[in-house]
Formats: structure tokens, sequence, C-alpha cells
């Protein structure tokens, strides 16, 4: 049986029409990483609004809720993503991005509403909630930046939270199927840049010259040879190319030529490993080739996203009493989220929701055709209620 009451259940079901309205606000008015000024007032707004003590200018552009129950109990959190990407939206909608250049193409507009939503179900009934609920809305989770400097700022410190909950909408399954994936659910992510360096020169005369396009291009090729052949079959690992910049003009061959791209996995053993030989291989291949290579990481990276055992048990019933054991699976997913920090400091679960429109074809994330089907906002809503109330009864 579902744990939600037939009020609860009432409670979710009334408040289909505005959560979906403003799911679409979000969505017209994206806004990029620790910009998100707009969206942070409006979430200040509503939580204020419902009687939650909010604290707002955290990692800059963060806000924070927390209600505390009538009733006595744990603390749980419940994290959601707020920032947008660089992206003109090429989605024929009324709510489309009025932001040129920006665009909600990763849900965290549905993230966001579907938190605020949560927040104002739990505090028109505080007097049956037990435990307290400290709401994360984290700015910059597309460039790894928030996360990190939300923890800085204590915000699972005070009050202290015993465990942290979130969930992430995709258009990798169709509305009504949730993924809950005990250990590993995410991976890792480090960026790194190769600037090769040689001796420019005419196109006539390659001997007289150190071509660092050539020399480039043998690192990109054998970038993937680490993945096939150096990470074991039962691992995973996943490495991309993203950019490849290099010359002027058809006849001379430049000076320098650089490399950018993506590493990940599901293992920090592998990751570690990965890194390391990313530069090793880089050098010695470059060197093969009379130029040097010099291999950087961009940033910090991200982490795995690991999720507790027995959190994810927890999530997986209350997901399954929500929309049946047939329509959940333990998918994993090689895209990352810095949800993974959240984790690292204290268990939780963070899972998938489906949301793939059943039309219009592929509509995939970090891309300008980008589109949910919004019925799987109430499908999370009821969810993440479901997992909160509980979570926080002990």
């Amino acid at each position: 049986m579902s744990p939600l009451t037939a009020d609860w259940s009432r409670d979710v079901q009334a408040r289909g029409d505005a959560l979906v309205a403003l799911r679409r606000d979000f969505h017209r008015h994206p806004e990029l990483s620790f910009e998100e000024r707009r969206t942070a007032a409006v979430i200040a707004e509503r939580l204020h609004a419902a009687k939650l003590e909010v604290r707002t200018g955290v990692a800059r552009t963060g806000v924070v809720g927390i209600l505390r129950g009538d009733r006595p109990g744990r603390t749980v959190g419940w994290r959601a993503d707020i920032d947008a990407l660089p992206l003109t939206e090429a989605v024929d909608v009324p709510f489309a991005s009025a932001t040129p250049g920006v665009m909600h193409a990763c849900g965290h507009d549905g993230h966001a509403a579907i938190a605020v939503t949560l927040a104002e179900i739990l505090a028109a009934r505080r007097h049956e909630v037990a435990g307290t609920v400290v709401f994360l809305f984290q700015p910059a989770e597309e460039v790894f930046g928030g996360a990190r400097e939300m923890l800085a700022a204590g915000v699972l410190d005070d009050p202290r939270v015993e465990e942290v909950y979130g969930l992430h909408l995709t258009t990798r399954a169709p509305a009504g199927v949730l993924s809950v994936r005990p250990g590993p659910a995410l991976t890792s992510a480090d960026f790194f840049d190769v600037e090769v360096t040689g001796q420019g020169g005419h196109g006539a005369y390659p001997h007289l010259s150190a071509d660092p396009i050539t020399a480039a291009a043998r690192v990109l090729l054998g970038l993937q040879h680490l993945v096939a052949y150096e990470v074991a079959a039962s691992e995973a690992a996943v490495l991309t190319v993203g950019q490849f910049a290099a010359g002027t003009k058809h006849n001379v061959l430049p000076e320098r030529a650089v490399l950018r791209g993506s590493v990940r996995t599901f293992s920090e053993a592998v990751r570690a490993q990965l890194k390391r030989r990313l530069a090793e291989y880089a050098t010695h291949t470059a060197r093969a080739h009379r130029t040097e290579a010099r291999l950087t990481f961009v940033g910090d990276g991200c982490p795995v996203t690991v999720n507790d055992a027995g959190r994810a048990a927890f999530v997986r019933r209350r997901a399954e009493a929500e929309v049946g054991a047939d329509r959940v699976d333990d998918t994993g997913s090689p895209a990352s989220d810095d949800m993974a920090l959240f984790l690292t400091a204290r268990p939780g679960c963070y899972f998938n929701v489906g949301a793939a429109p059943g039309t219009g074809g592929p509509r995939p994330h970090h891309a300008p055709q980008f589109a949910i089907d919004e019925a799987s906002l109430a499908i999370g809503l009821r969810t993440a209620l479901a997992v909160v109330l509980d979570a926080a009864r002990g």
C-alpha cells in the first residue's frame, strides 16, 4: 500500500495545476549558474508564505528552507538544483525561455517546482509532520560549484541533517518509471584540457616542423585505448573529447593544438587510475611525434554519486508503493551530478523519475530540443512526499 493517506494524496492532486504552473514559470525565466536571483526570490517568497524558516544568499544564490514538524522525529534534507544551461531553446511552447541563449534543458525547473510544492504541502499540515525537513535549493549544479559552496556554508549542520534525498527527472525513461540504484548510481566527472605544442611551419615542408595537429589527433584516438584496454570489463568508463582546436589556414602548421574532454567512471579507484594514465599517455604520445603535451584538469570535478544501500532500499519500497513494483528498476546513469557531495557528507538516496514525452522524438538532456512529460511532476512529488514523511518519522 502507498504510505500516503487519502488526505495526503488529495493534497498532491489538488496542487497539480499549480505545480505545473510553477515549473513553467521557472522554465520561462531560466538563469545560469550562480545567477539564479529571480529563481531564488520566487522560491524564498513561496517558502516565507508557507511559514518556513528561510535563509537566502547561501552559496551566493542558494536558498535553504527549514520546516519543523509538530511531532518528534528525525532531521532529513531534500535537495533540488535550480540553474539552467547556456542553450537556445528549440521547443515551440507558450512557456519557452524568454531569455536568449539560456534554457532549462535538464529538468531543474521541475526539481525546484517539486521541492517548493513539497514544502508547501508539508507546511500546511505540519501538525502531522514528524521531525524537521531541510530544503536545499542548490545553485550551479551544471558547473559542479553549488553543492561544494553550500556544504562549506554549513547547510547540513544547523540543524544537523541526518540523511539527504533528492530526485532527477530523466527523459531516458517514460513518465511513471522510476530508477533507484543502491551504491554507485551516477558517474564521476572530470574535465580535462590537453595542450600540445610543437614547431609551426609551412604545409609544404612538414619535415621541418613538429606538427601538433597530428600529434593531438594521435592522442585523441589513443585515449579510447585506455578505456578499452586498461579498464576492467566489469567496470565502466566513458571518455569523450568535445573540442579539438588548432590552426588558422590550409597551408600553415600551427605551434599549438588543444583537446578538451571529459572522463566519467562509476568507481573512484578507476577514476584515479584514468586521471593518472591520461596525463602519462598524452605526454608520451606527444613526445613520439616530437611535440610536448600538457594535461590539466579543470576544477575539482565531481565524485561518483553513491546511494546508501539501506536508504536506497527504503526509497525503492516507497517508489514501488506509488507506481507499482513493475515500474521501478535499478538502472544507473553515466551522467554526473554534484548531489554526490551531499551523499558523501550524509547517507541518503538520489533517484530518477521518468519524464520522456510520448511524442516528438528524442528529447535529450542538455539539448535545445529537451522537453518533459509534465505528468512526471506529480509522480515525483508523490514519491518525494512519501519518502520525506517516512524518513522524518524514523
